[in-house]
């Protein structure tokens, strides 16, 4: 054999051992999933569940790395800019959808400069109220707070929240006579709600749980399109009679826009996995959660539509996040 072909031969088999070396050691870089909450809220919550589940199946270590502030919006910027390696994650919640109806002059565009990886869960809302306000539906609710306007303060955990839309989307579809009251938090907001000082409000199917379960908070509906498995018995603000009345609050993976698609495949596949293992979808549920189905192409289909949507929604109903 010539001396130029065993060079080649040489040069063919070295070229393998270093591709195999290089996806050896793509295996071993670290995943990180940065969200844009602080630590020990929902979005924390879940994004460590997904890293525990998604790391043995990608069979590489993840991490979630808070960087909280602006609503979400320093957490997005950091993934916008990162390198689309697919090492670097956006774990994210419904704020995707309103931040560029809500921040002025973003540097970025998450209907751009992201795509979805896929959706992980939805958290509905409850309409509550004290348990001390007479009406037992959204109908009587109405009717009430026209009677006795001084009752229709509604608790809003934070402008610009999904449970600031809803609380505006109520008051524009029923004409009724409510009062938007802004809190920095459930944890600020919830004590006015359950001792009836403001004794409305919109919040999260989770947080509220343990006040509906002794009693304080009485819930008469649920913003979801469809019930609530932790919550039968409540119906829907649909079934209320506010047609398309359909505000919740998702979460799920977005990376850079310029991630391969192998990549984002690979991930994606993962996540439809994971969304099918029973003890995953109990722990979901047991954070007031329900499991979004679908692959990364419904991922995207649905955010690319909800940004669209809480575009025009925000508009129409006049919200501002200041």
């Amino acid at each position: 054999m010539p001396y130029s072909t065993k060079a080649g031969v040489r040069l063919l088999v070295l070229a393998c051992c270093i591709g195999l070396h290089g996806a050896a050691a793509l295996a071993q870089n670290t995943l990180t999933l940065v969200i844009g909450q602080a630590p020990g809220g929902t979005t924390d919550t879940l994004a460590r569940m997904l890293a525990e589940a998604l790391g043995p199946r990608l069979g590489r270590p993840v991490i979630v790395e808070a960087k909280a502030g602006a609503g979400g919006s320093i957490a997005a910027g950091a993934v916008a800019r990162a390198k689309p390696d697919g090492n670097t994650l956006l774990f994210t919640a419904s704020a995707h959808s309103t931040n560029p109806s809500l921040i002025p002059n973003l540097p970025f565009d998450t209907a751009v400069d992201f795509t979805a990886v896929g959706l992980i869960a939805a958290t509905p809302y409850l309409l509550v109220t004290t348990a001390s306000l007479p009406p037992a539906s959204v109908a009587e609710l109405v009717k009430y707070v026209q009677a006795n306007p001084a009752q229709g303060t509604v608790a809003v955990t934070s402008l610009g929240s999904s449970p600031h839309i809803a609380a505006a989307l109520f008051r524009k579809m029923s004409q009724a006579r409510l009062e938007l009251v802004a809190y920095k938090g459930s944890s600020a907001a919830l004590p006015d709600v359950v001792s009836g000082r403001v004794p409305i409000a919109f919040d999260n199917i989770a947080l509220m749980g343990p006040y509906i379960a002794d009693g304080r908070l009485k819930p008469l509906a649920i913003t979801s399109k469809t019930r609530s498995r932790a919550y039968p018995n409540v119906p829907t603000m649909i079934e209320s009679g506010y047609p398309d009345f359909d505000i919740i609050g998702w979460f799920g993976v977005m990376a850079p826009a310029a991630t391969p698609a192998a990549t984002l495949d690979a991930y994606g596949k993962a996540i439809v996995e994971i969304k099918a293992d029973p003890n995953f979808v109990a722990r979901v549920e047991k954070l007031g959660g329900q499991i979004v189905p679908g692959d990364r192409k419904d991922a995207e289909a649905f955010v690319q539509a909800d940004i669209r949507r809480m575009r025009a929604m925000i508009k129409d109903l006049a919200i501002a996040a200041n």
